[in-house]
Parts: C-alpha cells; structure tokens; sequence
C-alpha cells in the first residue's frame, strides 16, 4: 500500500510538471501569433498585451458563468441530498481542498464534473441521470474523481488554457476574409494575411490536440487518484461501464454545453473500445467479478460506432476500456 502512495505522489509530481510545460508552450505560441499579427499591422507591445489579457480576463469572469447557465445548474442546500452532501464533505477534507458547492443538471445522460476559477469557488455538478444508476460506493468513486480534479488543480489549468483554441480561431478566420477582401490598411497585403491566417489555423489545430492530450492525462490521474482514495478502483471501473453503456446505448446527439470537456466520461463507446473490452474480458472479471460482460457488450454495441485511433486522439477522456484496464492493473498492485 505504501508503495501504491508513493507511485500515486509521483505521478501528480508528474502531472504538475507537464501541465506547467503545456501551460509555458501553448502561451508562448499562442503569444507569439498575437505579437506577429499586431506588429505586422502596426500595433505596439503594449497594445499587443493589452488585447491579450482583455481576451483571458473575459475568458476568466465569464466562463463559469456561461456554465452555471448552460448546464441549468439547480444549486442545493445540506437539507437536499444529504447523503451527497456527507460524501462530498468527507472526500473534500480528506483530499485538503475547499468543500466545492454542489448542483444538479436537469440531464438524463449519466455524468458528473467540477469547475470553478479556484479551489474556493468550484461547484460539483452531478447529473439527474447518474443518481438512481450508481450505488453508495459507485457514487462515492465518482466523487472521489472529481476531487481529485481539485487537489490536481486541474479546473483552473483548463480554465485558464481554454480559451486560446478560440482566440487562435477567431484570429485565423479573421485574417482569412481580411486577405480575402484584400486587406484593411495599407500595409496588409492579402496574400500575405491569407497566409498569416492559414498558419493560425494550423496552430489552432495543435494547440487543441495539446489541451486534449492534456485533458485525457488528467482524466486518468483523477482515476488514480479516486481508486487509491476509496480503496475501490472496481467501483470506479463498473461507474465508467454503467455509463459508457447509458451512453452507447442513448447516446447524447448534441452537447453544446461548456461543461462537456470536463465530464467524468466521454458521451460516445465507439466500436473499437466494444473490440478492446471483448479482448480484454479476462481482465475485467478479475476487476468485476460480478459483470454481465455479454449483457454489457450487448448493450453497447447498440450505440457503438468505428472511430478507433483517430477518435482516441481527438477525445478529451482516454477510452473507457483503458481507463478499466488501468484500474485493474492499479487493485493488483493495492493487493501487494
């Protein structure tokens, strides 16, 4: 067990580190276009600063609002779910962080996720859907991960990181129709522009298969992280099966809200996770000893589609069978 701490206090040691080095290099490209276009247009440093932190400081007032609003966020008090209430308080204090408020979403689609600028001002969202399907201990597993987005600090890392695919976008179409039109000044040549605009939509592209990448890592520590806190990785492991197959079987057609990205799971099984869980049957019985993995292979091939790799690498959540998978490696090592 103490070995099991010890792996699990590397890996945020890890997590920390590459989240600063993602932080460093999606800013400092990010930053770099800005200065390009505005000093190609005759702006100075100081405006070039200027407009970029208007754009994060919008990003930051605004973002958890436009939560609260999506997601039609019902807030509830100690009297309401009480004993959501006790496991959240209790997960909270043992993991050091804020007691987070907490809100249910009028949503039937089974899912949970934590948001919020700081610590201080998160709030625990649970889907209607999720509470009749998980028990106690399935219920407290997801919890569990969601707290440990807290103590990883991973709200406000992808709080802070997200707006600037959207930034790199707006700047990318913009100069596209500017070169289109033939410039707006007299020193923007159009071909050059396009070009400009062209580039920025390529480092769009990067920057969001970063923050993805980034996104699918957090996800699989705060799995770790749950797992060596209850003691009960298969209970996290048969939460992700129950809502992987709800979500195969129904799955959600569109999400347009800004909350997606942070679910405990993704919306969509595709075929080549189905293939991956058959292969790894064995696996899963020893992790799940009580698992329909016909009813469930049934059940999830009803919605399954074939995406494979390229689905994997444009996912913010890794794929359910090997987040199962690793949890099943991580009660090995526990038993030791």
């Amino acid at each position: 067990m103490a070995q099991t701490r010890g792996s699990n206090m590397a890996a945020i040691v890890k997590l920390r580190l590459t989240m600063y080095l993602t932080l460093a290099v999606i800013f400092a490209i990010a930053f770099a276009i800005i200065a390009a276009i505005m000093f190609y247009i005759g702006a100075g440093l100081i405006a070039i600063i200027g407009i970029t932190a208007l754009f994060f400081l919008f990003q930051w007032i605004a973002s958890p609002a436009l939560m609260r609003v999506m997601g039609r966020l019902k807030y509830i008090g100690e009297n309401e779910y009480p004993k959501l209430h006790d496991m959240v308080n209790r997960l909270a204090k043992q993991a050091g962080v804020p007691i987070p408020k907490i809100a249910i979403a009028p949503r039937q689609d089974p899912n949970a996720y934590v948001f919020g600028r700081t610590r201080n001002s998160a709030t625990l969202v649970v889907h209607q859907g999720l509470l009749p399907m998980l028990n106690d201990d399935e219920m407290e597993s997801v919890l569990a991960h969601e707290i440990g987005h807290l103590r990883h600090n991973d709200t406000t890392v992808m709080m802070m990181i997200s707006f600037l695919p959207m930034l790199m976008y707006m700047i990318a179409q913009n100069m596209l129709l500017s070169g289109m039109f033939g410039g707006n000044s007299r020193n923007n040549n159009a071909s050059v522009l396009m070009l400009v605009g062209a580039a920025a939509f390529i480092f769009y592209f990067f920057l969001q298969l970063m923050i993805l990448g980034l996104s699918r890592m957090r996800e699989s520590y705060a799995d770790e992280y749950s797992a060596t806190t209850t003691g009960k990785p298969e209970s996290l492991a048969s939460s992700l099966l129950k809502i992987s197959a709800s979500n195969a079987i129904a799955p959600v057609k569109s999400d347009n809200t800004a909350a997606k990205s942070f679910y405990i799971a993704g919306l969509t099984t595709s075929q080549e996770e189905i293939n991956q869980i058959r292969e790894h049957s064995s696996e899963l019985k020893k992790l799940l000893p009580n698992l329909n993995l016909k009813q469930f292979m049934d059940e999830a091939k009803k919605g399954g589609t074939g995406a494979g790799m390229m689905m994997n690498l444009f996912s913010n959540h890794p794929p359910i069978y090997k987040r199962v998978l690793a949890l099943a490696e991580l009660k090995k090592e526990m038993k030791k």
